[in-house]
């Protein structure tokens, strides 16, 4: 199972059970929509099963909480894509929701801290 995540103003992290790491994807400035924004230095670390299945945790139950969902992808809010053999589940978290804040710090603490 994969999961990507990106974030309001681009960046993307990846969570991969198979290979066991969650990998951040900064945007770079030249591809940001300001042209100035940069995203910072790419990152990948190891996770275990038990991390793995805290994340997977938040993002399923985001899932279900429709009343979160927004219909396209603006500015601040957050994209989940969650890959499971055949199955593929997209959707968009509004900005400026609880619900995406939990998210955003549980993987900014991922790769800053595990």
């Amino acid at each position: 199972m994969k999961v990507e995540y990106l974030n309001g103003t681009g960046n993307k992290y990846v969570i991969n059970n198979e290979d066991n790491f969650v990998e951040y994807i900064p945007i770079k400035k030249d591809y940001s929509s300001s042209g100035f924004y940069d995203g910072g230095e790419y990152i990948k670390k190891e996770i275990n099963k038990s991390q793995f299945n805290k994340i997977m945790s938040i993002f399923k139950v985001l899932e279900g909480k429709k009343e979160v969902h927004i219909q396209n992808r603006v500015k601040k809010s957050g994209m989940i894509i969650i890959k499971d053999k055949h199955e593929v589940s997209t959707f968009i978290i509004a900005p400026d929701t609880a619900e995406l804040n939990e998210v955003e710090k549980l993987l900014q603490d991922f790769i800053k801290n595990k």
